[in-house]
C-alpha cells in the first residue's frame, strides 16, 4: 500500500551550515594531510580551530556539500582533540579532529555512513591505519542506548569492522563515538534517527467531488510527519499526529475537480524518509469501485475477495459466469464489501469475468480473472506513476507472486528505467526499486513480472512516467538560530511552495500552524523545541508533490555552569557541573569581552575540571597585567560540536 520515495535534489540558499564528518578524522603529529569536510551549506566556509595549539588549517576548495582542507599538524602539538569550526554567512558548524602520537589510530573513512535507526543494528567498516589495537571495550559512545557489540580489526590494522547495537529507546540525534588504542584516539559522529514511516490504512480511501473529508492514516513512525497530496483541486489542512501510529488531517476536494479512476498519492514525510498511500476522488453520489483484491484465482479455489469503493452501503454483487459462485457477501461499511468467489474445478482458464456491483447509488463492473494453476497475475501497482529523475519503491499486487525472480523479476518496458531489488513480500505482493532517468520518455509503460518457474504476466500501460512540476526552492529561513524550551515563529521564503508542507529534523522539534501563502512563496509556522532538546544543526524541509528543499537552522546549548575559585593561585579549582559537554576551554581575561590577544589566556581541558599549576598562575598573571582583579569563563563543546559559553565571573589574584 505504501512506497518509499527518494527525495529529489536539494535547493541552494544561505542556510545554517551542518558538518557531518571529516576524513581523515585523525592524524599524526608532525604530518600534513588533505581532508574533506562533508555536510551541507558549507560553500564559502572559513575555518577556525578550537582547543590546544598545533593545528593549522587551510581551505583548498569549497562547495555546498564539501570543503577540501589542508591540515598541518605541528611536531610539538599536544595530542588530543580539536574542533574545526566552519564559519559561513549562515552560521557556524564544527567537526572533531584528533592529533595523535605515532601509533595512534588514523581514521580515513567509514562505510556506510554512521546513520543508525532505532532498534536496528548498524554494521560499518572503518578504514585507516593502526586500528588493530582498537577493541569494543575501547570505544566510548556519548548519550544513551548505543553500544558496540563487536569490533574486529584486520590483521594489518587498516580496517576495523564495527557492529553498533541501537536500543529502540536510544537517544535520538548525534552521538560522539570515540575510538581509542594505547597510542591515541579518533572521534566520529553517529546520528540516530527513527525508522521511516509506514502506512497501513487510509480511512476513508475515497472522497466525493466537492466534499470535505476528515482523513485518518494509521501506520508506524508517524509522529511529526508532514502530509501532501498529488494533483490539483485537492488540499490538505489540519495535519496532526496525536501518536506515533496515527495521522489525522482534513482533505478538501474542490467542486470543479474531475473524478478519476487513477488515485492521488498521499505523501507522508519524516526526516527518515517518505511513504505513499492512495486516495481516490470519485463522482458525488455515485456508487464507485476503486479496486478489487485479489482479482484472480484458479479453478477449484474459493477466493476471499475484498471490493473497495464508495457508496457501497446496501450493495450486492452478481456474476456473469456459471463457472463462478458468489457466497458470504458482506457490506462491511460504505467503502468495503467482502465476499467469497467459488471457482468451479472445470472453469475455463485465462478468462476474464465480470462482477457487477449494484446498489441504491448505481452500479458498476469489476473484472475477476480465472488463471491456470501457478500463473502469476498483476492486479494493481502502487504507486501507478512516478516522476522523471525519481527513485521509488514499486509494489505489485496480485496472485501467485511468491516465485518472483529475485532482484530482476519486475520489468518495465522502454529505455531509461532501471529495475532492481525485486522481492516477494508474500504470494500476493512484490516490492521492487524503480529508478527513472531524468530523460526517460514520458507516458505509459507495460509492467511484467517474471517467476523462477518461467511463467510471467504483463499489465499493459500499468505504470506512467510523469514530468515533475517545479521543485520547491528555499531562499531564506528566519530566524536561523532557534532556542530550545520555547516556541518560535518561523518563516520560509522561496518559490514553488504551493500545496506544500514543512517539517524540522532532529529530536524534540514540533511544527504547528503551517500556512502557505497564495503565491506559493512563503510558509509560516510555529516551531517548538522541547526543553532540553539537544543543540543540533537541524534542517527545515519543505515538501511538495514535486520534491523537497531544505535549509539549515541551529540551536545553541544552554550556558554551562562553572564553579570557579575566587582566587587565582596554584591549586585553584575550576569545575563545569553541567552534563552534555566534552571539550572545554577556560578563559582568563582582564576584560569581560575576553578579547583574543595578550590580555586573554586560554587553557584547554578534556574533562571540565581544571586545577591551576604554577605555570598557569604565571600566564594568567601576564594576561591580567598585574591587576588584582579579572574575569573567568568557560567555553564548552557539546557532542554535536555546538559551543556553550558560561557567564563571566570576577576573580581576584
Amino acid at each position: 500500500m505504501a512506497g518509499l520515495v527518494t527525495m529529489p535534489g536539494l535547493a541552494a540558499a544561505v542556510c545554517a551550515p551542518a558538518a557531518t564528518a571529516i576524513f581523515p578524522a585523525s592524524g599524526i603529529a608532525g604530518t600534513s594531510v588533505t581532508a574533506t569536510i562533508a555536510g551541507s551549506g558549507l560553500a564559502g566556509g572559513t575555518l577556525t580551530v578550537y582547543g590546544d595549539a598545533g593545528l593549522t588549517t587551510t581551505v583548498q576548495s569549497s562547495a555546498e556539500t564539501t570543503l577540501t582542507v589542508r591540515l598541518d599538524l605541528a611536531v610539538a602539538a599536544v595530542p588530543g582533540e580539536r574542533i574545526i569550526f566552519v564559519d559561513t554567512p549562515g552560521g557556524t558548524t564544527g567537526v572533531s579532529f584528533v592529533i595523535n602520537a605515532v601509533g595512534g589510530p588514523v581514521v580515513d573513512a567509514v562505510s556506510p555512513p554512521l546513520i543508525a535507526t532505532l532498534g536496528q543494528a548498524l554494521a560499518v567498516t572503518v578504514s585507516g591505519a593502526d586500528l588493530g589495537a582498537v577493541t569494543a571495550a575501547g570505544i566510548a559512545i556519548s548519550g544513551a542506548g548505543v553500544s558496540v557489540s563487536s569490533a574486529t580489526p584486520s590483521l594489518d590494522g587498516t580496517t576495523l569492522a564495527l557492529t553498533f547495537t541501537v536500543d529502540p529507546a536510544a537517544d535520538l540525534g548525534t552521538h560522539a563515538v570515540t575510538l581509542t588504542n594505547p597510542g591515541g584516539s579518533a572521534v566520529l559522529q553517529l546520528y540516530v534517527q527513527r525508522p521511516p514511516p509506514t502506512i497501513a490504512t487510509v480511512e476513508p480511501a475515497a472522497g466525493e467531488v466537492g466534499a470535505t473529508v476528515p482523513l485518518t492514516l494509521t501506520g508506524t513512525n508517524l509522529l511529526g510527519a508532514a502530509l501532501v497530496v498529488t494533483g490539483s483541486g485537492v488540499t490538505i489542512s489540519g495535519v496532526v499526529t496525536p501518536d506515533d501510529a496515527t495521522l489525522t488531517a482534513t482533505l478538501s476536494i474542490d467542486a470543479a475537480t474531475s473524478p478519476s479512476t487513477e488515485p492521488r498519492l498521499l505523501i507522508v514525510t519524516t526526516e527518515s524518509g517518505q511513504t505513499t498511500a492512495e486516495f481516490f476522488v470519485v463522482a458525488a453520489g455515485v456508487l464507485t469501485v476503486t479496486g478489487i483484491e485479489p482479482g484472480a484465482g484458479e479453478p477449484g479455489q474459493t477466493v476471499s475477495v475484498t471490493i473497495h469503493g464508495l457508496h457501497l452501503t446496501g450493495a450486492d454483487v452478481t456474476e456473469s459466469s456459471p463457472d463462478l459462485g458468489l457466497t458470504n457477501k458482506v457490506v462491511v461499511d460504505d467503502e468495503t464489501l467482502t465476499l467469497d468467489v467459488v471457482i468451479a474445478g472445470g472453469a475455463a482458464t485465462q478468462t476474464n469475468w465480470t462482477l457487477t456491483v449494484s446498489g441504491a447509488a448505481g452500479s458498476t463492473d469489476v473484472t475477476f480473472r480465472v488463471l491456470a494453476p501457478g500463473d502469476p497475475f498483476i492486479g494493481s501497482l502502487s504507486p501507478p506513476f512516478g516522476n522523471r529523475g525519481s527513485t521509488i519503491a514499486l509494489f505489485v499486487h496480485g496472485v501467485n507472486l511468491a516465485l518472483i525472480v529475485p532482484g530482476t523479476g519486475v520489468d518495465l518496458s522502454g529505455p531509461k528505467i532501471v529495475e532492481s531489488n525485486a522481492t516477494a513480500i508474500d504470494d500476493r505482493t512484490v516490492r521492487a526499486t524503480i529508478a527513472i532517468d531524468p530523460l526517460a520518455n514520458v507516458g505509459y509503460r507495460d509492467v511484467t513480472v517474471n517467476l523462477t518457474s518461467g511463467k510471467s504476466d504483463t499489465r499493459s500501460a500499468g505504470f506512467r512516467v510523469n514530468v515533475p512540476g517545479q521543485v520547491p526552492v528555499i531562499d531564506d529561513v528566519a530566524p536561523g538560530l532557534v532556542p530550545s524550551g520555547a516556541t518560535t515563529s518561523m518563516q520560509v521564503s522561496g518559490s514553488n511552495f504551493a500545496g506544500g508542507a514543512v517539517l524540522v529534523t532532529g529530536p524534540g522539534a514540533v511544527v504547528t500552524n503551517p500556512v502557505v501563502n497564495g503565491a506559493g512563496t512563503l510558509i509560516t509556522f510555529d516551531l517548538t523545541l522541547a526543553p532540553g532538546a539537544p543543540a543540533e544543526n537541524r534542517a527545515v524541509i519543505v515538501i511538495t508533490e514535486n520534491g523537497t528543499a531544505r535549509c539549515g537552522i541551529s540551536t545553541n546549548p544552554e550556558p554551562p555552569t562553572l564553579l570557579a575559585a575566587k582566587l587565582v593561585k596554584p591549586g585553584a579549582l575550576f569545575t563545569v557541573t553541567s552534563p552534555g559537554f566534552r571539550l572545554f576551554v577556560f578563559e582568563f581575561s582582564v576584560s569581560e569581552l575576553f578579547t583574543p590577544g595578550p590580555e586573554t589566556w586560554t587553557i584547554a581541558d578534556a574533562d571540565g575540571s581544571l586545577t591551576l599549576s604554577r605555570l598557569d598562575d604565571v600566564d594568567i598573571g601576564r594576561a591580567y597585567r598585574e591587576r588584582h582583579r579579572g574575569f573567568v569563563r568557560v567555553r564548552a563543546v557539546t557532542t554535536t560540536n555546538r559551543i556553550g559559553i558560561s557567564p563571566a565571573q570576577t576573580i581576584r589574584r
